[in-house]
């Protein structure tokens, strides 16, 4: 049975994370030290008021860094562990020949996944936790068969050379009481059930080598389902897509405000008339073609939010019209109506969404307020079997608010503009897509195929 843990140790634990990965957030230090996040965090503010940990706001979300007090405290318990451990008969061994008492040197090591399951292509997590409980300081070895066959390595820290299914660590030395972390990020490219059983080396001080064995941990690859795509109206984008925007995602598009812009977003809505999807356009601009609504079906929905809305858009069944973004709550429940009038009336599995109120409602409400409502939204559209672009300018905001409301969405596609022998022209090119492949290549946007 483990032994349990006294506060102190906890205490310790969390600590050295922090010291670790300073700053270090809640989740990773709940993750490190073994503890349910409530208990973590009760644990870290009860730290913080004991002067042992500050916190920080980095990327709008609460940190921690330790203190000089907080290394204090560190320091001493391990130095306290170290005499306990003198103390203790399990770490003494008797020198036979020498009639003395030798330091020993051991470690243990336990893997962990992020996942117990993934699809073939999916990424997966997979950290080697390394404690040294010996008396002496420790050199890590190779680490034999950590990569299983039919993987390959997303990331690694540059401290490891892999050479074939093993890793070999660069001067990596754990001293006594310490813990290291390796972590590694796996892609499986086929499927079946894998067992991933390392093999660590390691030796002391005396240059004495030994080996443990950390128990297996067991990793199911499934058939990847390639999820449906949803064609962006525009050929040239989707061939870069390999097909169009992956169905249930969540693309920001990325520009300032251009007739390639604004040709690309009534591309992606006449797409969805076309293909007579249920689509759904949310904007401040009362720019959008007045021949394009009144051709547009009945599954096409568009909701102006503009204090002129009344004035400037002729009522029809699926106009839905606010006075403006400063109230999230009304916005959002105007979008529930909508989704239940949708779902009473259509069926179709592909429903596709154009968002184009994220800048103005950054300005107003700041990055913090935003981002908490873009995920709720995103989260409704998907569950609700949108895949949706939304639209962000950039030149409006500082770049850690951009970076803010960047996390939510699965996909970001860029428009940017670039010096040519014609002058300056515009370029799309995509920038992330999660888990999906696509071309990394620069397109040069040419309005007149925009407009065809």
């Amino acid at each position: 049975m483990p032994k349990r843990r006294t506060k102190y140790e906890i205490y310790a634990e969390l600590l050295d994370i922090v010291a670790r990965k300073d700053p270090c957030r809640l989740t990773r230090a709940s993750y490190g030290a073994n503890l349910p996040v409530d208990r973590a965090k009760e644990t870290l503010n009860f730290l913080v008021s004991r002067g042992f940990l500050k916190e920080t706001i980095v990327s709008n979300f609460t940190a921690y860094r330790i203190t000089r007090r907080g290394l204090e405290y560190l320091e001493t318990f391990k130095q306290m562990r170290k005499l306990f451990a003198a103390l203790d008969e399990k770490h003494e061994i008797p020198d036979t020949k020498m009639g003395k008492i030798k330091p020993t040197s051991k470690i243990e090591a336990a893997l962990s996944l992020s996942e117990d399951e993934v699809n073939v292509n999916e990424d997966v997590e997979l950290e080697v936790h390394i404690a040294n409980i010996g008396e002496m300081a420790v050199t890590l070895g190779i680490i034999e068969k950590i990569i299983p066959t039919n993987f390959k390595v997303v990331f690694k820290p540059d401290n490891l050379t892999r050479k074939g299914y093993s890793l070999f660590p660069e001067e990596v030395t754990i001293d006594p009481d310490m813990t290291e972390t390796l972590r590694l990020r796996l892609q499986p490219y086929s499927k079946g059930k894998y067992a991933i059983k390392p093999r660590i080396t390691y030796r002391d001080d005396k240059g004495t080598t030994q080996v443990f064995s950390p128990e297996p941990v067991t990793l199911n690859v499934l058939k990847a389902q390639r999820p449906q795509r949803l064609a962006t109206g525009y050929r040239a984008l989707d061939n870069l897509l390999l097909g169009g925007i992956p169905g249930g995602y969540g693309v920001l598009i990325t520009s300032p405000p251009c007739d390639e812009r604004d040709l690309l977003t009534l591309k992606f809505l006449e797409e969805g008339s076309n293909r007579r999807q249920t689509t759904l356009y949310v904007t401040t601009d009362p720019n959008l073609p007045k021949a394009f609504l009144r051709k547009v079906d009945s599954n096409f929905y568009v909701l102006f939010c503009n204090p002129q809305a009344d004035s400037l858009i002729e009522s029809r069944p699926n106009t839905l019209k606010l006075q403006g973004i400063e109230n999230l709550t009304d916005i959002n429940i105007t979008l529930t109506s909508a989704f239940r009038e949708i779902n009473r009336s259509f069926k179709e599995d592909q429903r596709r969404a154009c968002i184009g109120i994220l800048s103005d409602i950054l300005l107003e409400h700041g990055a913090v307020r935003t981002r908490k409502w873009l995920t709720g939204l995103l989260s409704a559209l998907k569950s609700e079997r949108f895949t949706s672009i939304v639209l962000l300018n950039p030149q409006m905001h500082s770049k850690e608010e951009g970076q803010a409301v960047l996390d939510p969405f699965e996909g970001e596609i860029d428009i940017y503009e670039k010096e040519t022998k014609d002058g300056l022209r515009k370029f799309l090119r995509i920038k992330r897509m999660f888990n999906q492949r696509y071309l990394e290549n620069q397109m040069l946007l040419d309005k007149d195929e925009l407009r065809a």
